[in-house]
């Protein structure tokens, strides 16, 4: 039996013209390849009648941000944290008046891109800098920097805060009496399995190792109780390695970056490097440190005359680190800064400039590119979040 010809190329047309319909149904479009937006929470400097808590929409595409919402209300929110399931964001009040700081609960709205107040309660010491939640998100940890002293508050269901069920008071003091006449507690860092707390305390040149009860909230000393850094070193901020073997402690004070191996609450130094060239002898202090997502490389800031980021790369199967390059971080004082969750930007909150500059990062060599800035007075802790 002959087939019409043309009947046999109308059914292959058709078949062709089907199948580029559904490839192009299933082909994402420019948005969806492209296109992702992440939410970026800055907190800063400020009166408590001024706008404090900045919530921006940031495209790692292009590198724009837009603004979503602004709050007042708070005094000095220095410094954010999320809470495990994104839904609390919880801020300090750095202030150190006669009933001391506080922290504050809000809820994040994401339909309305909102945050809304809960409630606040007393921080358990003076200037709070820092703080955490632990992993179930039942729990808030708090650094008060002036008293030298943690506080452990309960999280409620809805994400209020409770008031502290314990305050631990660091004692002793440094060898620089300028800095260190006391305790001077400045990052609180609950380990990945939620049985530890590592607290750096600026004051005593310490980072102190607690056991946590997750069940109490409850702080008790470790069977390793501290590890001891040089006299005059200021332990400051943590990170943890991707695989959390190794945990990098930058040293406000010594311009230093000590990593440690880390194994179920004990810390062992295996290097200490510096963050500036070894000639250098202007005013300085060492600030904020990151890792990249991939755990590839290490970010560390500077402020003072260098005002600049220091970019290391890891060796992972050692843990140590070798600087490779070191870049002007566009502003006055980087305070902190952040990587985007694809780790091809890296932000950096000024807070003695009124800016936030912006770099691009590669993701394969670890170097930044300046890519712009936007306008935001004295921004002093930057968090990102996915969408």
């Amino acid at each position: 039996m002959l087939t019409n010809p043309s009947i046999g190329s109308l059914r292959r047309l058709m078949v062709f013209l089907l199948a580029t319909f559904l490839l192009f149904l299933a082909w994402p479009s420019e948005a969806q390849t492209h296109h992702h937006t992440d939410l970026l929470f800055v907190g800063t400097y400020c009166p408590a009648d001024s706008q404090g808590i900045f919530v921006y929409a940031f495209d790692s595409q292009t590198g724009k941000e837009h603004l979503l919402n602004a709050v007042s209300g708070i005094e000095n929110p220095s410094f954010l944290t999320l809470s495990p399931d994104h839904r609390f964001l919880y801020a300090v009040s750095e202030t150190h008046g006669a009933n001391g700081g506080h922290v504050f609960a809000y809820r994040w709205d994401a339909q309305q891109a909102k945050l809304h107040l809960l409630n606040q309660q007393p921080s358990g010491g003076k200037d709070p800098c820092h703080l955490t939640t632990d992993h179930t998100g039942k729990w808030l940890l708090v650094a008060n920097y002036t008293s030298g002293s943690i506080a452990v508050l309960p999280i409620r269901p809805d994400g209020s805060l409770g008031a502290p069920v314990q305050v631990i008071q660091h004692q002793g003091h440094g060898p620089n009496p300028q800095r260190q006449e006391g305790p001077h507690v400045h990052f609180v860092n609950v380990t990945p399995d939620n049985r530890f707390v590592l607290v750096s305390d600026l004051g005593l040149d310490k980072v102190f190792i607690y056991r946590f009860d997750a069940r109490t909230g409850k702080l008790t000393p470790a069977p390793q109780p501290y590890v001891q850094v040089d006299p005059d070193a200021g332990p400051r901020h943590q990170a943890f390695s991707s695989d959390y073997r190794f945990l990098y402690l930058i040293q406000e004070m010594g311009w230093k970056i000590t990593a440690f191996q880390y194994h179920e609450g004990q810390l062992k130094a295996i290097q200490t490097v510096s963050t500036v060239e070894p000639d250098f002898h202007g005013s300085n202090t060492a600030a904020d440190i990151h890792l990249s997502p991939d755990g590839r490389f290490l970010y560390a800031s500077n402020r003072g005359v260098l005002n600049d980021i220091v970019i290391f790369a890891v060796y992972p199967s050692t843990g140590e680190l070798k600087k490779i390059d070191q870049v002007a971080s566009g502003g006055k004082t980087p305070r902190n800064f952040v990587i985007s969750p694809d780790g091809r930007w890296l932000l950096v909150g000024h807070q003695d400039a009124d800016q936030i500059v912006l770099f691009r990062r590669n993701t394969e060599n670890g170097m930044l590119t300046r890519a712009g800035a936007w306008y935001r007075p004295r921004a002093v802790c930057l968090k990102m979040l996915e969408e």
